[in-house]
């Protein structure tokens, strides 16, 4: 192995994503490693805007704009969670092989030599038959380690259920 590449490895942390979400339109996130907890950032931003929320949700005039109303509340506080990300920190994903040429594989890692320890992955909404979905994982970084993540059905966030424990009966 490469000095500069060994080198790099025992210098840094490293999380190596991957998508593996069938029927995901398009096949793609954007999703960042966060040094802070996205969902007890998320829970402070709704309880704070609660009156606020139920208000805009309830200005509906039938069930669906209800609906509507409430995806993008429920969608829209997760996403300006990313407003303190910078550009260089938001990374685009998409599934570990191309359907066009099923021999390439792409890899894809986030290192850092910044300072250890619990880090999120956490994506920003997508949805998957009309319905939002996000995933938020968390990591424990080690210096000289890489830690692979895979974003799958069975690790997603439940957005609706989370929604629902801050802003009941909406």
């Amino acid at each position: 192995m490469d000095a500069k590449i060994q080198d790099w490895k025992e210098s840094t942390w490293q999380i190596r994503p991957s998508l593996n979400m069938p029927d995901l339109d398009p096949e793609a996130v954007q999703f960042a490693v966060l040094d802070f907890d996205p969902i007890d950032a998320y829970r402070k931003a709704l309880a704070q805007d609660i009156e606020r929320i139920r208000r805009e949700i309830g200005e509906g005039t039938n069930a669906l704009q209800r609906g509507l109303r409430k995806r993008v509340q429920m969608t829209g506080a997760w996403d300006r969670l990313f407003n303190a990300v910078t550009g260089d920190q938001v990374h685009l994903l998409v599934p570990g092989t191309s359907k066009k040429y099923e021999s390439i594989v792409r890899s894809f890692v986030v290192s850092s030599n910044s300072s250890p320890g619990r880090k999120w992955v956490a994506t920003k909404v997508v949805y998957k038959e009309d319905e939002p979905l996000c995933w938020c994982i968390l990591v424990e970084a080690v210096i000289g380690t890489s830690v692979d993540v895979e974003l799958r059905v069975e690790n997603i966030l439940d957005m609706k259920t989370l929604f629902e424990e801050i802003v009941p009966n909406t």
